[in-house]
């Protein structure tokens, strides 16, 4: 089937915001009088939706908060700290894009984040330009690893699941393109390294491996 779309993770994928979100975590749990590894983080919550990310910690730590209560600090610490240092773009981001528009492919943002946790990193960056859509946890009722997310996505795009490919860090992102019928494409970073990528077409070391494997084995059926 011809390629139409490339649908794309946010965090992890085209921004490095997981050493972020991290220190984020450690800083609202140090407040409750909790020691929060990078370790821990890596194994148990690293592309985990916030929803489920709160739920474990609440339960783990014991935390006398309420689930709702939590998010909304993270929201706050999030929306503070990405306002004053917007978490840097991933390697060949920005090369990759501009080489999928140039091929006329149409472009998905399809992230965990709440969308006033991503508007403002994509307007630092100038997503707009390379975007066709953006859909974010706000936009859905269940996030990743429920495809609802990739489902609304590609009727906003207007393509079936096999004229696109999805590109994610995580094994919860994998698991909604794979469950939405996508191929998907696995980019593991530091911090998702030891995930289960076996729903996926190729594992790539970076965006530019990616693009590499897209080029050789879905552009020569357009």
């Amino acid at each position: 089937m011809t390629l139409k779309a490339l649908l794309f993770d946010f965090d992890g994928t085209l921004v490095n915001s997981e050493p972020t979100h991290f220190k984020i975590w450690q800083t609202l749990l140090g407040g409750y009088g909790c020691r929060f590894t990078e370790e821990e983080f890596e194994n148990h919550y690293a592309g985990l939706p916030i929803v489920a990310t709160v739920e474990r910690l609440i339960s783990h730590f014991g935390l006398s908060v309420s689930k709702d209560d939590l998010i909304q600090q993270k929201l706050a610490k999030t929306l503070e700290v990405f306002g004053e240092h917007p978490p840097a773009l991933m390697p060949h981001v920005l090369s990759t894009l501009e080489w999928a528009k140039a091929q006329g492919l149409r472009l998905a943002l399809v992230t965990g984040s709440s969308r006033d946790e991503v508007i403002p990193v994509f307007d630092h960056y100038h997503f707009e330009r390379f975007f066709d859509t953006v859909v974010t946890r706000t936009d859905v009722v269940n996030s990743k690893p429920d495809p609802e997310c990739y489902l609304k996505a590609l009727d906003a795009l207007h393509i079936q699941p096999d004229e696109g490919i999805a590109l994610e860090d995580t094994h919860s992102g994998v698991m909604a393109a794979h469950n939405a019928h996508l191929d998907v494409i696995a980019i593991p970073n530091e911090q998702t390294s030891d995930h289960d990528f076996a729903h996926t077409v190729y594992i790539a070391k970076g965006l530019d491996d990616a693009l590499g494997w897209i080029k050789t084995n879905r552009l020569d059926a357009r």
